[in-house]
């Protein structure tokens, strides 16, 4: 069944061509497609669904019916209670017996939950109670600790109380030392002043006598009769004041009357002075002995009056290990040495005794000179330090930081006022002992060896390694005046050079076994000579300046003079 289009024709709709139908047909044979389509993924929930609410409304009817009978049971069991007359069955006593029990048993448990829970706050309590109780162990541990600490400081505090206790006391024990030889001192300048004047009161008195004798006579008496006869009344008493205080020399360097020097130039003796290897030698100031020192640790003492005649007269033993620095007392009584064991050593002459030994250096020592009439030490290390040493008491009476290894020194005067030590960093410095830090510096050339004062105290000579050369200073100007060089000179870790007792001469060993020497009035080298066959590390003038003795590396010592 068709309807006509709007132009009147018969022709059926498009729809009804399409679908081959009515369109009520046609839409609602779409709803049921569509509708299968969405209900078809839900069929199976569906399905369950209305399956488990018809078991809930079975459940629900039983429990209905479990709740009546419940209440009617209930019901019967007041009435029971109210009237006993009735009788119960075993079911009903059976519940009542199984109430009763589960009323206790409820009971029971709210009283064990109650327990429960006081257990469990006391168990916090408990917790709580131990988390102090580590807390309180940690604090204790750490109030140990430091109480440890402040036991160590209070320990040191202590420790250094006591020193600066024992220092005090040292110190006003060195005070009254002091007082006391400041006014000895003082005491022996008005001795000699009162001497002094008494002597030119004499001689005044003298003068007059002998000038009113003259005119009585009419004579003259020379002068020089005149002071014969003065000093020939009073030269006992001069001679006792002078032994009785210390000697008229005003500096320690001034040793016997000496005419000019000379070079020698022939070996006049060889000796094998010593087990090993030679580092140091030294005269007396009388120039009747000198020592010499090496690697075998012993220091030998030389008879020396009569050069070229040398005899062994002692051998000083102590130390345990190379001797590297010698010096003699100005009265010939008492020998110092430096070594690698780090100890200064004096020893007594007569009787090779070990008088004092000074310990206080890191390092071997390199260095010790006798200075303020032998009364005090001077000594120089490796370990960068000057220290100065009372020779009495045996004590360090100041150390001093060089900031470089000590090679050598020299006292330019003798209470010590002015020191000149030479180090490895080339640089000469200028002490006074009673400050810590250095005056002035000089630097030179190269590593510094050896530092040698003239007898007239006026100039320097330094030997520096690096450069192979001799520094001839002039003190007064504070500057090199000139540099002694030659070919083939070549220096030594240990090499020392000396000056002749005049002055005029500067003669130091070289490596290849050469002796070289330079006149410091004409600044030129005068003579080499070769006799050593090993390196020559020292040569030493005698103080007469008529010989020197040369040391060989090889256990030897040379004795040089003018005459075969």
């Amino acid at each position: 069944m068709g309807e006509n289009s709007k132009d009147g024709s018969n022709q059926p709709a498009t729809w009804e061509i399409v679908y081959g139908g009515t369109w009520s047909n046609v839409f609602q044979e779409k709803l049921r497609e569509r509708n299968t389509r969405e209900i078809e993924p839900y069929r199976d929930f569906f399905n369950n669904f209305a399956v488990l609410y018809g078991t809930l409304d079975q459940y629900c009817g039983k429990i209905k019916k479990l709740d009546y009978e419940n209440l009617k049971r209930q019901e019967d069991i007041k009435t029971i209670i109210n009237d006993p007359g009735q009788s119960l069955t075993e079911n009903d006593k059976n519940f009542l017996s199984l109430q009763q029990e589960n009323i206790q048993l409820l009971r029971q448990n709210e009283t064990t939950q109650k327990e429960m829970l006081r257990v469990q706050m006391r168990l916090r309590e408990v917790a709580k109670k131990d988390m102090q109780i580590v807390e309180l162990e940690e604090r204790c541990h750490r109030l140990d600790q430091e109480n440890g600490i402040l036991k160590d400081e209070l320990t040191t505090l202590h420790l250094m109380y006591k020193k600066l206790e024992e220092d005090n006391r040292k110190l006003g024990f060195e005070n009254t030392q002091m007082l006391e030889k400041i006014l000895l001192h003082k005491k022996e300048e008005v001795d000699m002043v009162n001497m002094h004047n008494e002597t030119m009161k004499k001689l005044k008195e003298h003068h007059m006598f002998y000038e009113l004798e003259s005119a009585r006579r009419e004579e003259s008496i020379s002068p020089e009769a005149s002071l014969s006869f003065l000093f020939s009344v009073n030269n006992d008493t001069i001679q006792r004041s002078f032994d009785g205080t210390r000697s008229l020399r005003s500096n320690s360097r001034c040793r016997l009357n000496s005419g000019p020097a000379i070079i020698p130039s022939h070996v006049s003796e060889k000796m094998d002075a010593h087990s090993s290897e030679l580092y140091s030698l030294a005269f007396s100031y009388q120039g009747t002995m000198f020592a010499t020192g090496g690697a075998d640790k012993a220091v030998h003492l030389w008879k020396s009056t009569n050069l070229p005649g040398v005899q062994k007269i002692g051998t000083l033993s102590g130390s345990t290990a190379g001797i590297m620095s010698i010096d003699i007392d100005e009265r010939d009584q008492y020998v110092v040495a430096g070594s690698n064991d780090s100890a200064v050593r004096v020893w007594q002459v007569a009787g090779s005794q070990v008088r004092s030994t000074f310990n206080g250096h890191d390092n071997k020592i390199y260095a010790v000179k006798f200075y303020n009439h032998s009364q005090r030490l001077v000594s120089g290390s490796h370990d960068r330090t000057l220290r100065l040493w009372d020779v009495k008491s045996s004590k360090n009476i100041r150390t001093i930081f060089a900031r470089s290894s000590c090679h050598d020194l020299a006292v330019l005067s003798e209470t010590g006022t002015s020191i000149v030590s030479g180090h490895f960093d080339k640089r000469l410095r200028f002490w006074d002992e009673r400050q810590d830090t250095s005056s002035h510096e000089m630097l030179l050339e190269g590593r510094i060896t050896s530092v040698d004062l003239s007898f007239c105290g006026k100039f320097l000579a330094c030997s520096c390694k690096d450069a192979s050369a001799i520094k001839f200073i002039d003190l007064k100007l504070n500057q090199a005046i000139a540099t002694f060089t030659a070919e083939g000179l070549r220096m030594g870790e240990h090499t020392r050079c000396s000056f002749s007792p005049d002055g005029q001469y500067i003669a130091v060993g070289s490596t290849d076994g050469n002796i070289f020497v330079w006149n410091t009035r004409t600044l030129k080298r005068e003579e080499t000579t070769r006799q050593h066959t090993s390196a020559v590390p020292v040569v030493k003038w005698h103080p007469l300046g008529q010989s020197f003795v040369s040391l060989e590396k090889n256990k030897k010592f040379f004795v040089w003079t003018d005459t075969p």
